[in-house]
């Protein structure tokens, strides 16, 4: 690749100084008396930096036949044919500034069937239930002794290094260990932005309980707590896990210090190969971003305010495109600001609900809601194909299709078949339900089995730990099924659930917000930023052939261009893909090169790791240290405590003056001291064992409404026999002569017989999760 040459050349300054109209009319004019390579490759580069992909790849085409051996116009041609193809300069969504007025009023009446007829237990069940909570009780009094012997024996253990052991302890002991940890960060890191006494959204109180909410979820998330209605719900204001006196967003000189464009370029680059995870395949990349995308999301553009981020000379897009700086829009404000904020951070808005509930795939909104039901047995629209269907403007419909990209598509088609086929089982038990009843029981359990899958399939995958892989299988069934029962025949509700969230479960047990209005964080979005998962490439097999085929680009897959691989391309062999592939680690210079060239609306040349350093810094995330302070964990003293990679330790002190000015992220990815194949290290694993929890002990529809009057009995069954292999396997059933058929967690690679002996492949299989 040609550097910036030659100086001098006044189209290129002109370019530089952002004249991109003065430097077409100059090119133009060259182009009249000499029409070389050059001429040509410019004027196409003008044309991308203006959003107009087509008339790039017109130039870029014709740089590239003059001169055929030069990479930066081939290089550049593909861009603008993958621009043009997935319309990512084309604006698919107006970002309007929130409304003050809608935000503060009451939730909008639900359109939801009437409650189901309540019913009454006999006395059999009477009697099982009140032994269950006296056990439960008992067994509290125990657990709350051993969690309090244990926080005392973790706080002599801290004392002793960084870095926390649970793992390295017993089987009992580690859960133990866990639980502690997690009732600290509970006590402690669980902060509600909204002032004291005010409900959330400032809504008045005693608000009149609307028919339905009792027994179903809302679109927007409402009424989840009948006495706080818009707690979780779409539209309200992001909570904290760090006290709000550490969360002032970074300004001025602060906010760009360390230039978060330097640290993408010397941290966080990518070399010529992607770092993979050997034990995790593709759909496990795809998978935590379909899940992000049910729980949060911000409102970010150039109408709420710019930062101008300066571009280092090795930074791509000043080398290749001649850019100086890189234009960020601004996370918008929080209207609903009142006097009682007076003194307090700012304060940010979720425009998602932040329940676990299928918003990505449902909406969290009543008009895209009413958009994607077909309003026909309770089913969502599909094509003749069975597809997802497009937009006037070519992309795919579904709940929340930011970012979106084929593996997206593949897991939200994948669950929008779902919730038909478990509106198929439940029009053939109730035939007298109407379209509404089996929509939102349907919806429930689909959203339910996501929730189960997330608990017990993807994250023992991630971090397949015996240790951890038990915790999360209690977290969802409790010991007493975890332990005493085999995988397929635990059940959510056994007969005899104890009234206790470790040995019952937090699933079918008591509902438990910990006095703190339920909401996701700013810092839950900072440490679930995995973008190094994504491959720059996608290797296309077929079933019949599981040769690589096809390598095609990452940005070639993007938004509009979705719709063109499906209809080459199968879905089963896309899934049997990604089921082959393996994601990229979560360490430092592993970001993918595509996102850090990305082309958005008004933006030609993105640099997505830098978006993400500046994100936090924006909204008031403490930095790494500080960070793990704010957890109780202890800080580092030296570089040398993240890592003894040599290399790594001199670029951070290239980057960094000291510990303290690590931003989360890098000190996230730096973290070499691991529990062994865990994906990612303990800073982001306490944030994650916060919320991993309170997503379903928070939930009325996963502890005091999770039971066959709300689900029915067979949507239960449903939950408890289903798992992601299962679903993959109903829809897509050629997959039973590939790779998964040989695999019980359809998270690990889909090897063949002859692969899965290998423990560093196949972690999970060393113990029965």
């Amino acid at each position: 690749m040609r550097g910036i040459e030659p100086r001098g050349d006044p189209a290129i300054e002109l370019i530089e100084r952002g004249d991109y109209v003065g430097a077409e009319r100059l090119l133009q004019q060259r182009l009249t008396r000499r029409a070389s390579a050059r001429e040509h490759g410019l004027l196409g580069t003008v044309y991308l930096l203006q959003g107009r992909p087509k008339e790039a790849r017109r130039q870029l085409k014709r740089a590239q036949e003059l001169a055929p051996h030069e990479s930066e116009w081939t290089e550049k041609l593909r861009k603008a044919t993958a621009d043009l193809e997935s319309k990512s300069h084309v604006q698919f969504f107006e970002v309007l500034p929130f409304d003050r007025d809608e935000l503060l009023a009451p939730p909008p009446p639900p359109e939801l069937p009437a409650p189901p007829r309540p019913s009454s237990p006999g006395p059999v069940d009477r009697l099982r239930a009140t032994a269950c909570q006296l056990l439960g009780r008992g067994v509290t009094l125990v657990q709350r002794l051993a969690v309090g012997w244990e926080s005392l024996r973790g706080e002599a253990d801290r004392r002793h290094g960084v870095w926390t052991d649970w793992y390295r302890k017993s089987l009992f002991h580690s859960i133990v260990a866990l639980a502690a940890m997690r009732q600290k960060l509970t006590q402690g890191n669980l902060v509600n932005t909204y002032p004291v006494r005010a409900l959330t959204g400032f809504q008045a109180r005693d608000q009149a309980i609307p028919p339905g909410v009792t027994h179903f979820r809302t679109v927007d998330g409402s009424w989840n707590n009948l006495s706080n209605p818009k707690e979780g719900a779409a539209g309200v204001r992001f909570s904290r896990n760090v006290r709000l006196s550490v969360t002032w967003p970074r300004t001025g000189q602060e906010l760009l210090t360390p230039n978060p464009a330097e640290i993408s370029q010397v941290l966080l680059a990518r070399g010529a190969k992607m770092k993979e995870v050997p034990f995790l395949n593709l759909l496990a990349a795809a998978w935590i971003q379909f899940m992000i995308h049910d729980w949060t999301g911000h409102r970010m553009d150039r109408r709420f305010g710019v930062i101008e981020v300066p571009l280092p000379p090795d930074h791509p897009a000043r080398r290749k495109y001649y850019q100086r700086k890189m234009f960020v829009g601004r996370t918008a404000p929080d209207p609903t600001r009142m006097p009682e904020d007076a003194g307090t951070p700012p304060t940010y808005i979720n425009e998602e609900t932040a329940w676990w509930d299928g918003s990505q795939i449902y909406g969290s909104h009543p008009k895209t809601a009413r958009l994607l039901r077909a309003l026909k047995g309770g089913k969502l629209r599909l094509n003749e194909r069975g597809l997802l269907p497009v937009d006037s403007k070519g992309l795919e419909q579904a709940g929340s299709t930011r970012t979106w990209w084929v593996g997206l598509s593949l897991v939200h088609t994948l669950f929008a078949r779902e919730h038909n086929a478990i509106c198929d089982m439940l029009g053939a038990r109730y035939p007298a339900w109407n379209d509404n009843q089996l929509y939102n029981v349907a919806r429930l359990i689909n959203a339910a089995l996501l929730a189960k899958i997330h608990s017990v399939e993807w994250t023992p995958a991630m971090l397949p730990n015996p240790k951890l892989a038990s915790g999360m299988n209690s977290n969802w069934y409790g010991l007493m099924e975890t332990f005493l029962k085999k995988r397929h025949e635990r059940r959510t509700l056994p007969p005899m659930k104890i009234a206790n969230p470790v040995l019952g479960g937090l699933v079918g047990n008591a509902l438990n917000n910990e006095d703190v209005p339920y909401a996701l964080s700013e810092e839950f979005v900072e440490v679930y930023r995995m973008h190094e998962l994504l491959p720059d490439e996608l290797e296309i097999r077929r079933i019949q052939d599981p040769q690589v085929l096809e390598r095609v680009p990452l940005a070639e897959v993007t938004q509009a261009a979705v719709p063109r691989l499906l209809a080459r391309v199968p879905m089963a062999d896309l899934f049997f893909s990604f089921g082959k592939m393996h994601p990229g680690a979560l360490v430092l210079n592993n970001y993918p090169r595509t996102l850090r060239e990305l082309t958005i609306p008004g933006n030609p040349v993105y640099d997505l790791a830098a978006v993400d350093i500046l994100r936090a810094r924006e909204r008031g995330v403490p930095r790494y240290n500080e960070f793990r302070r704010q957890l109780g964990l202890r800080p580092i003293t030296t570089f040398e405590d993240l890592t003894d990679d040599e290399e790594q330790v001199a670029a951070l002190k290239r980057i960094y003056q000291s510990v303290e000015e690590i931003d989360l992220l890098i000190g996230n990815r730096a973290e070499a001291y691991r529990p062994e194949y865990f994906g990612f290290g303990e800073t982001l694993f306490q944030v994650f064992l916060l919320n991993a929890s309170r997503r379903l002990a928070a939930d009325r529809f996963y502890t005091d409404s999770f039971n066959a009057e709300t689900y029915s009995p067979e949507g239960l069954r449903w939950i408890d026999e289903n798992d992601m292999k299962s679903v993959l396997l109903r829809h897509f059933p050629t997959l039973s002569g590939t790779g998964l058929a040989n695999v019980s967690n359809a998270f690990e690679p889909w090897d063949e017989k002859e692969l899965l002996e290998d423990r560093n492949r196949h972690p999970l299989r060393a113990f029965d999760a």
